[in-house]
């Protein structure tokens, strides 16, 4: 009876067949997913065997990034707001100022020597923003041949003092000039589009509104004043920040703002704070 039931035991070698082909199947899908595909990256060089397992799986794998070459460190500016620093812009003195800054006011009030206004106007700038610009300009921060050597030659007394003289002389730069800024919920209604981008910005692209940091009303530390600027000077700095030329403005605010704005939106905003320097001496006169 044994003998007759393993006679007649049915034999299924398609099934065993059907086991192997799909552990092949998992195996060759396996390799080519999780080894063969996953260790090649664009631009970038084959990872190694246990790597593009990890990155097959979803795992990030960096060990090995630490000892591998990093992209040297690029910072926008040296200046840090500190107690110390303050204290150094708040210690310029503006008599001493006056005497070392005799061969920056040839460019920064001379209008020979600035006929098209590509050189900012100083007089009224806040002492903070001057010191910042030449120490950016001393540590190759920010690059114009002529002011990264004149900032070099000055000391940080020296700077201090320079900033300190332009601070308290009296010119058309306006730091807060509040009858310019609309009441509350009139800005987004303003007929102007080079307003509503100063009084309120473009929530939609991510800009805040100009005032906010550069006048009128509004003031950021190290933010220099613009109501009153030369609109040739403010339309250049703005192509600069958005082509990436100009790249000392920190947490890389006004690159990112730049970028947002159209070449005709650039030459309304450098209109509006220059036709407001018009308004002033018009006024003053």
């Amino acid at each position: 009876m044994t003998q007759e039931q393993g006679a007649l035991k049915p034999d299924y070698p398609w099934t065993r067949i059907g086991w192997i082909s799909f552990a092949v199947i998992v195996v060759v899908s396996s390799l080519l997913g999780f080894v063969v595909l996953s260790r090649y990256q664009q631009n970038a060089e084959p990872l190694d065997f246990w790597a593009a397992i990890c990155r097959g799986l979803g795992i990030t794998f960096d060990s090995g990034s630490a000892g591998s070459p990093q992209p040297a460190l690029r910072t926008p500016t040296n200046v840090a707001w500190t107690q110390a620093t303050l204290d150094q812009v708040r210690a310029g003195d503006a008599k001493r100022g006056a005497h070392v800054a005799l061969n920056c006011v040839a460019c920064h009030e001379g209008t020979a020597a600035n006929p098209a206004h590509l050189i900012p106007t100083l007089d009224g700038m806040d002492a903070a923003s001057i010191f910042k610009q030449l120490a950016d300009y001393r540590s190759e921060k920010r690059l114009w041949g002529v002011m990264g050597a004149i900032a070099k030659a000055l000391t940080i007394q020296d700077s201090a003092d320079v900033a300190a003289y332009f601070a308290t002389r009296t010119g058309q730069l306006q730091a807060n000039l509040p009858e310019h800024v609309p009441q509350n919920g009139r800005a987004f209604r303003q007929s102007d589009p080079a307003a509503r981008l100063v009084f309120a910005g473009d929530p939609q692209r991510g800009i805040a509104p100009c005032s906010a940091c550069h006048g009128p009303s509004g003031f950021r530390l190290g933010a220099p004043p613009l109501t009153g600027q030369y609109a040739a000077y403010i339309e250049r700095q703005l192509g600069s920040f958005a082509q990436g030329i100009r790249h000392n403005d920190i947490y890389e605010q006004m690159r990112a703002i730049a970028r947002q704005l159209t070449s005709d939106e650039m030459k309304a905003l450098a209109e509006f704070y220059g036709s407001q320097a018009r308004e002033l001496r018009t006024a003053n006169n």
